[in-house]
């Protein structure tokens, strides 16, 4: 017959599979719209877009996954939100100044955001954002350009052209990271950037080309 050997001093180890229960009284993790969006921003600037799931959201305020949908109806509304909080940080060139340059400014405040959070840029090139605040931002950028006297076909693509440049020189030093990005580096974003705005300044010069596409209007 087999004995059950005594331990003397304490109980019995719990087995490395099983998480230990929460304590008797323990409080459970305030849940909010604003804690989930925050925990997710945790996420994204300590590990990158790739760790960004629901469950590791939940995981780092402590709570279950299926908690967080009674506050985002699931992953890509909470990317929207992380980007809106994130957007909320831009700082947008005032009005009346040359369009060249506010373009070039709202670039380089874009940039200086996805710098502040790691892997955000991946996410704005996988998502199309429209959030409240970015929308609103994309019109006084419009309104800029359109009153130089872009024409409304150009100018629609100023954002989305300018957004996706910035993107992607955010996202090319995600995967490679410079500890410190020098002024090489600066100096290629910006000769980029001029390249871009030179090239719509022609359109205020230069009539549309039929050949190239472009759809008829003002």
């Amino acid at each position: 017959m087999f004995c059950v050997p005594q331990i003397h001093g304490g109980s019995p180890p719990e087995p490395p599979w099983q998480s230990a229960p929460r304590r008797p009284g323990a409080p459970k993790p305030q849940l909010s719209r604003e804690v989930v969006v925050a925990a997710a921003l945790q996420v994204l600037d300590a590990e990158g877009s790739y760790a960004l799931t629901m469950r590791r959201v939940a995981d780092q305020i402590g709570v279950s996954a299926s908690s967080l949908y009674g506050y985002v109806a699931n992953k890509e509304e909470l990317v929207q939100l992380m980007l809106e909080r994130i957007f909320e940080e831009v700082d947008v060139p005032p009005t009346g100044g040359n369009w060249q340059e506010t373009v070039k400014e709202f670039a380089r405040a874009m940039l200086a955001a996805y710098r502040r959070h790691r892997g955000v840029a991946a996410l704005t090139l996988g998502h199309v954002a429209v959030t409240p605040g970015l929308l609103a931002t994309g019109e006084r950028i419009l309104a800029e350009v359109r009153s130089a006297g872009m024409p409304d076909q150009v100018a629609a693509f100023v954002r989305d052209l300018g957004g996706l440049y910035v993107g992607a020189i955010a996202s090319e030093l995600d995967v490679a990271p410079l500890a410190r990005p020098g002024q090489e580096f600066l100096d290629r974003f910006e000769r980029g950037l001029d390249v871009l705005v030179r090239g719509l300044a022609t359109y205020l010069t230069e009539p549309l080309d039929p050949r190239a596409g472009w759809p008829s209007g003002s």
